[in-house]
């Protein structure tokens, strides 16, 4: 079988090779996050413990010592522990980290694997920084400064851009407290108002059928319970300026 790793991917790899010689459980979390295919949510505290117990064993070891692909093989099982899905050619990275260790052993059980692959790794963390064509690169930003004046980016491609990002707009209203206050406000002269239309009612009903006194001074007290309500309305609307 055969398969090739994409640019990312090589990045990641060489920096989880890193992650594993300095013992750094948590940026070995993030890598390996940052390799997974699915998007379902994973506890990192759990993550980072795990590999914070895996990595503990090889504290104080030479780095002649460590077997590099069996780490790798762990760092593995320790993701599918954690139900991570990691792309499949990281399988065949781990049989050909083992096979070319294994190989290299046998002509020489001390090397130093590390020793061997830094300047590779300094190699691809420049060609990351700077590029393969680093010249090539300053030419073509310095030239696009030039052009983008009299050939900004058309109105199309921003609205494309903008659409294929997960944004979050954060909306503010100004005055809406303001607004909230006068809406309830108006809702509680409403209720009044409406309190005040029902002692109304209910003294002329208490006028109309009682004969004789006898309750004429409950229709008199809620005449003068609305008239009260009602003038306080009144001198609350007028302060407020709602009738100018």
């Amino acid at each position: 079988m055969i398969g090739r790793l994409d640019p990312n991917t090589q990045r990641i790899l060489t920096e989880m090779l890193l992650a594993i010689v300095e013992i750094d459980a948590r940026r070995c979390a993030q890598l390996t996050l940052e390799l997974a295919e699915s998007t379902k949510p994973v506890n990192i505290s759990d993550l980072e413990q795990d590999y914070e117990r895996l990595l503990r064993k090889y504290y104080n070891r030479n780095l002649a010592a460590i077997n590099f692909s069996q780490v790798f093989y762990e760092i593995l099982q320790v993701a599918r522990n954690n139900k991570i899905r990691l792309p499949s050619s990281l399988g065949l990275y781990a049989k050909t980290l083992a096979n070319l260790e294994g190989v290299t052993r046998a002509f020489d059980p001390d090397i130093n694997l590390f020793e061997e692959i830094k300047p590779l790794m300094t190699d691809l963390f420049q060609k990351q920084l700077v590029g393969e064509a680093p010249l090539q690169a300053v030419l073509r930003a310095a030239l696009d400064l030039k052009i983008y004046p009299s050939n900004p980016p058309s109105n199309e491609l921003i609205l494309e851009r903008v659409t294929s990002e997960n944004l979050t707009w954060r909306v503010s209203i100004s005055e809406l407290d303001g607004l909230r206050r006068t809406l309830d406000a108006a809702a509680n002269r409403l209720s009044f108002s409406i309190v005040v239309g029902a002692l109304i009612m209910g003294a002329a009903s208490i006028t109309a059928q009682t004969q004789g006194s006898r309750f004429l001074w409950l229709s008199d007290s809620l005449f003068i319970a609305a008239s009260v309500i009602g003038l306080w309305l009144v001198i609350s609307i007028l302060r407020s300026g709602q009738l100018k």
